[in-house]
């Protein structure tokens, strides 16, 4: 047996955890190493009559319509492989032998004109939603294995299937992680993860743009957050949220301005899920801004750039004429607009509407 070969699979086959382009090269060089001509890997869903193809070696697109048109129901490997355990592989010349393959219509109609004589299919996961094969092809022309060839066959079966077990989680890992990402990408509320040295990890979309407004004393420079406030230890906050000096608590900060802002720094544990990249105790900063988003407003009640701009100030508790007065109009414009806030929203009362734009906030 080659061992360097062996080796050289076995590189790919993990490979392939972390890189699903990796499995279409394992393919061709599991199938060669083996005695085999051409691999595919099926895929198969609860919800579907028979597996999906979802990469092959050496096989031809024709083939594969052709099965899943006319052969999938005539075919004798998916009732073999339905109740076979992981990591045991079903080869067809050995259970159902040269003479009942000679006389299976899916052998002879389908098999043998394009070129195909044996198959092995080993189980590599399974589930009550799906599964996934590994399926080795031997060609019409092609001569059997050879024992060395079976035997690495038999090496590396382990192998594969602990590498599809791992390429799963990680893929779900993955999936995980761009999902919380695209939460908190879409997450209204200015976000910040921090360590101890105030060192930001990830801030979302809505804290980018609170950094850029003019004014605002939250800063970012060289990676690193700051609050540009007298009197405020900034940097003792996110410390203490951290536990630098005994146990993690909490913190706030009340922003200066008309409107009330508060940002809130707290704990992240380093146990977390969604800290185990990091795996460090971090605080997470939050800027808690009443103001409604406007472009949600606009969708959701079609208010128009006035209206959105009253209702922020209504949202915080302003009258009508302190809203004229901030807004420079007239209090018959604002009790105008505010009429039609009350209509494109169906509330009737001041504190209706301020109850449903507090809650959109």
């Amino acid at each position: 047996m080659n061992e360097a070969a062996y080796d050289e699979l076995i590189s790919l086959i993990y490979e392939c955890v972390v890189d699903r382009s990796a499995w279409i090269r394992l393919l061709g060089q599991v199938s060669e190493a083996c005695g085999r001509q051409r691999g595919i890997l099926l895929m198969w869903d609860a919800r579907q009559p028979h597996a999906q193809i979802a990469l092959f070696h050496q096989n031809e697109t024709s083939a594969a319509e052709a099965y899943a048109r006319d052969f999938y129901e005539l075919d004798p490997t998916g009732p073999a492989m339905e109740h076979r355990d992981q990591g045991v592989w079903y080869h067809d010349y050995l259970e159902l032998g040269p003479e009942r393959m000679s006389r299976s219509p899916y052998y002879q109609e389908f098999k043998r004109p394009h070129g195909m004589r044996g198959v092995s299919c080993l189980k590599l996961q399974h589930n009550d939603n799906h599964s996934a094969y590994l399926s080795l092809l031997i060609n019409q022309d092609a001569r059997d294995p050879h024992l060395d060839q079976q035997r690495m066959l038999e090496r590396v079966t382990p192998h594969l299937v602990r590498a599809s077990q791992m390429a799963n989680v990680v893929e779900g890992l993955q999936l995980q992680l761009q999902t919380r990402q695209l939460l908190q990408e879409q997450h209204a509320t200015p976000l910040w993860l921090v360590n101890g040295e105030g060192r930001v990890l990830f801030c979302n979309t809505a804290a980018e743009q609170r950094l850029g407004e003019p004014g605002f004393p939250l800063r970012q420079r060289h990676d690193r957050l700051f609050l540009n406030l007298p009197g405020i230890e900034w940097l003792a906050l996110i410390r203490q949220a951290c536990g630098r000096s005994g146990p993690a608590r909490p913190g706030w900060v009340q922003l200066p301005g008309a409107e009330p802002v508060q940002l809130l720094v707290t704990p992240v544990n380093a146990e977390a899920r969604f800290n185990l990249v990091h795996q460090q105790p971090l605080a997470l900063v939050t800027l808690l801004d009443a103001r409604p988003r406007a472009e949600l407003l606009t969708e959701l009640f079609q208010f128009t750039p006035a209206e959105c701009r009253l209702a922020g100030l209504i949202v915080h508790g302003q009258s009508p004429d302190e809203c004229a007065r901030r807004l420079g109009v007239s209090i018959n414009t604002v009790r105008s607009q505010l009429r039609a806030l009350f209509a494109k929203s169906g509330t009737q009362k001041q504190a209706e509407l301020v109850g449903l734009l507090a809650r959109l906030s």
